[in-house]
């Protein structure tokens, strides 16, 4: 599988726009193609251009989460697939177009998808388990026995008209089997990073070779980073494990440093523009 990046927080390229957000695009051995997340807005489709893809050819496309910097994309992808004449479904976990806000119940910004998108007959509702043939599948787990990133305290969800944590039930994450390698690919792990390759190793009965993922480490709206020695303490535990972890957005540069005392070369930070093979 070849992993590239159309939307990061960062790039190296002055070709490229960089923003708070997140888009892959996943070229499977198969040949089947599948768009991951769409980042905050059209962005991606400037950048995927720039890069010589073609999003509209996408076989399948994925929402990880109901949070605008990963689905804020996705009426212009449905545009550009219409345009295109293109019709590829695009999976959202059930829960992803409620609404979710950042901050304080007495203070807060909204965060969520556009509800309206909720009823186009392209946008597939995804419960907990969906298999999508082919060595893909979707999965989502309330398993939270690894400790989450603090900065979830600040997300909310609505619900009997107030405002309280969130559980991330709109949160779906990807297991991509290809032969005798296995990969996760997350958005923000808001349910914990070593809580989701729990549950894929599970599911899948074997052992992660590769994850990609933001470990949300840093908290954008509120300014603040994940306490040093949690971090050093996750490095740890990823270490111990045999994947080899391609991180990006949420996770933040100053995390990905002490996560590279750690993992050392196991480790690598993605920006827009980079493109790996798995």
């Amino acid at each position: 599988m070849r992993v590239t990046v159309l939307m990061e927080n960062s790039t190296p390229s002055s070709r490229l726009a960089a923003r708070h957000g997140l888009s892959l695009w996943l070229e499977l051995d198969d040949g089947r193609r599948v768009l991951f997340d769409m980042g905050p807005n059209d962005g991606f489709l400037a950048n995927a251009r720039s890069l010589g893809v073609d999003v509209t050819e996408a076989d399948l496309a994925v929402v990880s989460h109901g949070h605008y910097d990963h689905g804020g994309g996705l009426g212009a992808f449905l545009a550009a697939c219409g345009d295109a004449g293109r019709d590829v479904p695009v999976y959202v976990r059930e829960h992803a177009f409620e609404e979710h806000v950042s901050g304080t119940p007495e203070r807060h910004h909204a965060i969520g998808l556009d509800p309206a998108l909720a009823t186009d007959p392209r946008v597939r509702p995804t419960g907990e388990r969906c298999d999508l043939g082919g060595g893909l599948a979707l999965f989502s787990t309330a398993r939270r026995a690894h400790p989450t990133a603090r900065s979830n305290g600040r997300l909310m969800e609505r619900r009997d008209g107030a405002l309280v944590p969130d559980r991330f039930l709109h949160e779906q994450s990807l297991i991509v089997r290809e032969g005798d390698r296995l990969t996760l690919v997350s958005g923000c792990s808001h349910g914990g990073v070593l809580n989701l390759m729990d549950v894929a190793e599970e599911l899948a009965g074997a052992p992660l070779t590769s994850v990609v993922a933001g470990f949300h480490l840093m908290d954008p709206s509120g300014g603040t980073v994940e306490d040093e020695g949690l971090t050093r303490s996750l490095a740890r535990e990823l270490a111990a494990r045999r994947a080899r972890y391609l991180t990006c957005h949420c996770t933040g540069t100053d995390a990905f440093a002490l996560l590279r005392d750690e993992l050392g070369g196991r480790v690598s930070y993605l920006h827009v523009g980079s493109r790996v093979t798995l």
